[in-house]
């Protein structure tokens, strides 16, 4: 008896626990959900939305850095979508391109925030020529450049970009999706976006572990009880000999 009450405060205080998690950002004030998600997308994953030209994405980037560094809860996919919509189609080209000749991934991040806002070389961006001659300069070869940059393996990564985008509905970058439905508009609060995405993308997962020890608990509860019936069948059992002899 004091076993389930034990047991029956411990669930109380975790369900209150995941209430107050859930009460913390509210649906429609500091995310919203979509009616259908973003396909392909999963639970605990973070997708950030972004373009190269955005002012806003580049003052962002360091905090979004240092968030992934020491900040993101260890079991969050993060992954980046570049927003493919307009005339933006250059600079989520060269996100891809960046990717399929294997360069080092968040330092060409970085060169191109810092080539299209500090160097004011935006041409990299929109201009075929430009971008190639940009990633033959940081270590490229051209005849690879070429051959990435009209692969299908980038075109169709090109093709889920645009749809991604288009499902999650977003009007502008930066912006996030958290497990496929919850959408994060920009917010120049970083510690409270990040904080945000920490607890939108862990919500699903708190609420499996907590139903994991009610069912363990109505396994344990089980054991015994079935246990007694066995032990209590048997002596009946063994009784009916002696009581037929005499009769006979």
């Amino acid at each position: 008896m004091l076993k389930k009450s034990v047991i029956a405060m411990l669930l109380a205080a975790a369900f209150a626990g995941g209430a107050q998690a859930q009460l913390k950002y509210v649906e429609g004030a500091d995310y919203t959900t979509l009616a259908t998600p973003v396909a392909e997308a999963k639970a605990g994953q973070v997708i950030n939305f972004f373009w190269y030209g955005c002012g806003h994405c580049y003052a962002m980037e360091p905090s979004l850095q240092k968030w992934l560094g020491d900040g993101k809860d260890a079991s969050i996919d993060f992954i980046r979508i570049p927003a493919f919509t307009g005339n933006w189609e250059g600079g989520a080209r060269l996100f891809y391109v960046v990717r399929e000749l294997g360069m080092a991934v968040p330092e060409m991040d970085e060169k191109i925030f810092d080539a299209v806002h500090k160097d004011g070389k935006r041409g990299i961006i929109f201009d075929k020529g430009a971008a190639m001659k940009f990633l033959v300069e940081n270590g490229a070869k051209q005849e690879d450049v070429e051959k990435a940059w009209k692969s299908l393996a980038v075109q169709q990564k090109l093709n889920q970009a645009r749809d991604s985008f288009n499902a999650s509905q977003l009007d502008g970058v930066p912006g996030f999706i958290v497990d496929g439905k919850y959408v994060i508009g920009a917010d120049n609060n970083y510690p409270r976006l990040f904080d945000k995405l920490n607890t939108l993308a862990t919500k699903n997962a708190a609420k499996t572990e907590e139903a994991k020890p009610a069912d363990t608990d109505k396994a344990e509860e089980a054991k015994p009880a079935d246990a007694s019936k066995a032990e209590e069948a048997k002596p009946a059992a063994e009784e009916k000999p002696a009581e037929t002899k005499p009769a006979a």
